[in-house]
């Protein structure tokens, strides 16, 4: 039996561009905040792009898998787990890269912007998913607003 697709709450068009834009933003403003403040030695800068690309691949992949809400409770639980995973598995990989072959990008702090990178996406879209949830409950009328 195929599985019908639900749209996600608030799937208009621009609730899915903000979906995207929002940890996606917040990891170029960290990025520039890094750049701007000077990165510790000279290959500093290839540090920062490294560890924000990597983030911004795991950000993409997640928000892919998360924007099809599936009605079943199968799908509902494994989506987001499925962007859990696809948000971690990059920033994991390149940390154990670094660990092992990455000596130039790991000595010029890049370990640490992935850390600090990850971890701010991960709040954008944390807050950006209660934010939503919220808004989507309330136009279906299980939240009541004081």
């Amino acid at each position: 039996m195929k599985e019908s697709r639900q749209p996600a709450e608030g799937s208009n068009a621009s609730g899915i561009v903000v979906s995207l834009v929002v940890p996606l933003g917040v990891l170029a403003a960290a990025a520039c905040a890094a750049l701007v403040s000077g990165p510790p030695t000279p290959d500093g800068k290839s540090a920062v792009l490294f560890a924000a690309g990597v983030c911004g691949v795991g950000s993409v992949a997640a928000w892919a898998v998360s924007q099809p809400r599936r009605t079943s409770p199968a799908g509902r639980v494994a989506a987001p787990l499925a962007a859990t995973s696809l948000r971690l598995a990059p920033a994991l990989v390149a940390l154990g890269w670094l660990q092992t072959s990455g000596s130039t990008l790991a000595a010029s702090g890049a370990g640490g912007y992935l850390v600090s990178f990850y971890l701010a996406t991960l709040a954008a879209d944390v807050i950006r998913t209660i934010m939503m949830s919220r808004d989507g409950a309330r136009r279906r009328g299980g939240i009541e607003t004081n």
